[in-house]
């Protein structure tokens, strides 16, 4: 070989040597594939095993999941050089503005995954994101895999509102590439956690992260480690601990070097101060801080003021008692500003003084401020032009709930499109300054002060208007005959105000319409529009005429109330196909078939019990009272209606017995029966009826619920939405109440003004959550069950006007809640038992009329009297039985001493 040839030579021969190497590797990694595959064929079998766990999939969401090349299927993503899968996203979450998973606030997602997370998921070595977030793959007792851990090139892990409960795993600290961490709770209504944490010690293991969300996770047990933990990861910028059960130190921290945090939400915990000395953040790089639904006390803090990036703040819900300096001076870049729900008693232009700074001084001041929210504080006086005419760019203003005035000629710089002025004062005239806020979408100007006619502008000027509450005023005037101009409006409330005529033509997109305790006249219409909608109350008004069959065509009806009108005749009988009889109307298979709340009271309704409802098992409140419905009860209620809260059926002509299977209504909390004509026993099996058998008392509710519903939704700018609160009327303490927000809580049985017979079933003691208990005006005999103290949550009850007989048990005495007692009219006997809610009432010997055989206080007849006995029907009844006796005895031994005598003599 030549001395050119050489260098050639091995130059071809270390190309052919990397060429042979690559295409070793590449046939190497090619070999663990199968033909025709995308994908590692392990890691297909691993995602099979994870599909077969899967016992729920609504949407079809794994349809795609078959085939060899796992890299095509839904929600996998792969590596384009080696195949193996790094991506599986399954999320069913949806996420607002301000961090809250939507799904995390209701019970359940209804396109979530069913069923659980097999280990399989382990063989997908190489997988660097996973999002299951939104399903429901835990459960109660299902804790969060702990075999998570061994995912060791996981940088994206989100498993948010999946519902699992138990211990978090402190094996997600062996993923130490996390960049990103996602694991809050689901939020029950019960304020519970599920899940919580009793050691965050694998937290800094995760130095990494940037994002850290474990929201609704509870880590009371941890105390004020929490801090001390935060601080050891230098790289967060968005941390999340809302619904934690979090206190701040008792004594002052050292001051930490977290300088990267942007975003921080520590809403709806038990801090109790904003004192710097307690923080652990660095306040010149903030830009979003909720502190919403804490314990603060005070004036507003003043060390806002060096936080100069921030562009979102929120102290609402906390105990604010107004400013005392002007302190958002530095806030140049401040969008958004929540202090409602506080104690700020406050004159409004001296607050807004201090908020922004004397004009001109103030005239650059929060000029970027999109969102304002002073609502439900005491702030008073009222608001003029010059304290907030450098807002221009306000786009959403909430000052309801306060003792404000605002001027009817008032002229706003800005164009609003989220306003909120509820039970503030901006009457007595319509406020003319509406006219120009031509963009707003969501109005809300009810219990306002305005006692005038609407103008005839209105309707075209808020044509775009998708949320409109003008509800407790005075408003006056005939509505249109069509309300169809309002075409994006989805929630329109007119309630309590003097509108006029008949009920209009309703907008397309129209879902919940409130127009109760007006004066609207005349039939209703045949069709009125609205195919979309899902609550309609039209109690209180002067409507006449029947029900038209229109209502069931509306698929997506949940709540209807017609109460106190001058309705006539039958409701619409809506059938499903199947059930159909040859002479009536076919009506689609979904009609009416979504109720929830059904209330006709107070009208002239006829007919047997509705058959319409045998196709509405969700149906939990059902208000037929004050009508002339007839008929016997039909057996079917407890099968085909199931979830019923709330059953009243008093002043009507039903008849026949009770049906033994209304006793397996679970969760029947009210039954009013009152004012028939049924007749026949109390059923016995009363203790299956669970809600009325457990405890009453008052349950710990999220306060997120107990809050007003629009505030709330603003403050993590979730669209405005309104649950409707029925008044459920109960006779008790002797007179009709009304109650909305509390109707939750009653448990009431309402037998009276029957014909019932028998005695009282025993099971009744059972029903210890009962607080009204009526069985007046019947014929029931016998003796008062002897354990009837075991109802101690008892605050009214009545068995007068019946032929009770015996002795009023002493256990009565045990019941102290007690208020209202109603023992008249009987044939009770014996000794009063003694209790202060028995003797010490004004009425209290009213209580006991009609009883001529009962004694002790509060009557003045004493048990120790010498006749006392005599009074007794069971000491009569000894005393004459002996009498008796012993005139028959003296009669035969006189007759015998005759017979003696003349056969002796």
């Amino acid at each position: 070989m030549s001395s050119m040839a050489a260098p050639a030579f091995f130059c071809l021969l270390f190309i052919l040597t990397i060429t042979t190497t690559i295409i070793a590797t590449s046939s190497y990694a090619y070999a663990q594939k199968q033909p025709n595959s995308g994908c590692i064929a392990a890691e297909r079998t691993a995602l099979l095993s994870f599909k077969a766990g899967i016992t729920r999939d609504p949407v079809n969401r794994l349809g795609s999941w078959g085939g060899q090349d796992c890299c095509k299927w839904n929600g996998v993503q792969c590596s384009n050089r080696t195949g193996h899968v790094l991506k599986l996203d399954l999320s069913n979450a949806t996420f607002m503005d301000g961090g809250i998973n939507v799904w995390c606030m209701s019970s359940e997602n209804p396109k979530s995954l069913h069923g659980k997370i097999g280990s399989s998921l382990i063989d997908l070595q190489h997988l660097a994101h996973l999002d299951l977030s939104g399903n429901h793959l835990g459960g109660v007792g299902v804790p969060i895999p702990t075999f998570i851990g061994s995912l060791k090139s996981l940088t994206h892990l989100n498993l948010a509102c999946m519902n699992f409960d138990g211990r978090v795993p402190p094996q997600i600290g062996n993923l130490s590439r996390l960049i990103y961490l996602n694991l809050q709770s689901s939020l029950s209504h019960s304020y519970t956690n599920v899940m919580h944490s009793d050691d965050i010690s694998w937290l800094p293991h995760l130095r990494l992260l940037t994002s850290l969300d474990i929201s609704g996770v509870n880590l009371s047990a941890v105390g004020n480690n929490w801090v001390r933990v935060v601080t050891l990861l230098p790289y967060l910028k968005v941390l999340n601990l809302s619904y934690c059960g979090l206190s701040l130190p008792h004594e002052p921290m050292i001051r930490s070097n977290v300088s990267s945090l942007e975003t921080l939400d520590l809403s709806f915990n038990s801090l109790d101060t904003l004192n710097p000395a307690y923080w652990f953040w660095d306040a010149y790089t903030m830009k979003k801080l909720d502190l919403g639904i804490n314990e603060i006390t005070g004036p507003f803090p003043v060390a806002i003021v060096n936080m100069t990036s921030l562009e979102m703040l929120s102290l609402g819900g906390n105990h604010l008692s107004g400013i005392k300096h002007r302190v958002l001076d530095g806030l140049c870049n401040l969008r958004f500003l929540n202090l409602w729900s506080n104690e700020i008693n406050q004159d409004m232009a001296e607050f807004m003084d201090r908020l922004l700074g004397s004009i001109p001084l103030g005239i650059d001041k929060l000029a970027n401020l999109k969102r304002l929210y002073l609502a439900n504080n005491q702030f008073n006086g009222s608001i003029r032009r010059e304290h907030i005419a450098n807002l221009e760019n306000l786009e959403e203003l909430d000052l309801s709930y306060n003792s404000l005035h605002i001027n009817s000629n008032w002229s706003p710089t800005f164009s609003l499109r989220y306003a909120y002025f509820a039970r503030t004062n901006i009457g007595p005239l319509f406020p003319q300054w509406l006219k120009g806020q031509t963009s707003v979408t969501y109005l809300d100007i009810s219990d306002a002060g305005i006692v005038d006619y609407l103008p005839a502008w209105f309707w075209r000027a808020f044509s775009e208007v998708k949320y409109l509450s003008m509800s407790s005023n005075q408003i006056k005037g005939r509505l249109p005959a069509t309300l169809e101009l309002l075409s994006s409006v989805h929630m329109l409330d007119l309630s309590s105000n003097g509108f006029t005529g008949q009920v209009p033509r309703l907008p397309k997109r129209l879902e919940q319409f409130y127009i109760s305790n007006n004066s609207l006249s005349g039939p209703l219409p045949r069709k009125f529009g609205a195919p979309m909608l899902e609550e309609m109350v039209l109690s209180a008004n002067r409507i006449n005429g029947t029900i038209p069959t229109y209502f069931c065509q509306l698929q997506y009806l949940q709540v209807l109330d017609l109460s106190e009108n001058l309705l006539v005749g039958q409701l619409p009988l809506c059938s499903k196909g199947k059930d159909i009889k040859p002479n009536l109307k076919t009506i689609s298979e979904s009609a009416l078939t979504q109720l929830s709340v059904l209330m006709v009271r107070n009208n002239s309704l006829s007919g047997n019990f509705p058959e319409l409802l045998q196709h509405n098992p969700q149906l939990t409140v059902l208000d037929l009272a004050h009508n002339t419905f007839s008929g016997e009860l039909p057996a079917w209620i407890a099968d085909k209606l199931p979830s019923l809260l709330y059953l009243l059926l008093r002043h009507n002509m039903f008849s026949g017995s009770i049906p033994l299977q209304l006793t397996q209504l679970g969760n029947l909390q009210l039954l009013d029966l009152a004012h028939n004509r049924i007749s026949g026993t109390i059923p016995h099996g009363l203790a299956n009826l669970k809600a009325m058998s457990q405890n009453s008392s008052r349950k710990s509710y999220n306060p997120l619920l107990r809050l007003h519903v629009r505030h709330i939704t603003v403050s993590f700018d979730i669209q405005s939405s309104v649950s409707y609160d029925a008044s459920v009327p109960v006779v008790m303490k002797g007179q009709e109440l009304g109650y909305t927000s509390t109707a939750r809580y009653m448990v009431d049985l309402d037998l009276s003004c029957n014909y019932l017979v028998g005695e009282i079933p025993d099971e009744i003691t059972f029903l210890i959550g009962l607080e009204n208990l009526n069985i007046s005006h019947n014929q029931l005999n016998g003796n008062i069950p002897k354990k009837i103290g075991r109802l101690r949550a008892l605050e009214s009850l009545d068995l007068s006007f019946n032929e009770l007989s015996g002795e009023i048990p002493w256990s009565i005495s045990e019941i102290t809640a007690l208020s209202h007692l109603n023992m008249s009219y009987n044939n009770l006997s014996g000794r009063i038992p003694l209790g202060s809610q028995l003797q010490t009432h004004d009425d209290a010997a009213s209580m006991y009329i009609g009883n001529k055989y009962i004694c002790g206080p509060p009557l003045s007849r004493s048990c120790s009297r010498p006749d006392a006995s005599e009074d007794h029907p069971n000491g009569n009844r000894v005393n004459n039985a002996d009498f008796y006796l012993g005139v028959v005895v003296g009669y035969v031994l006189g007759l015998w001493m005759v017979f003696v005598i003349f056969l002796f003599f």
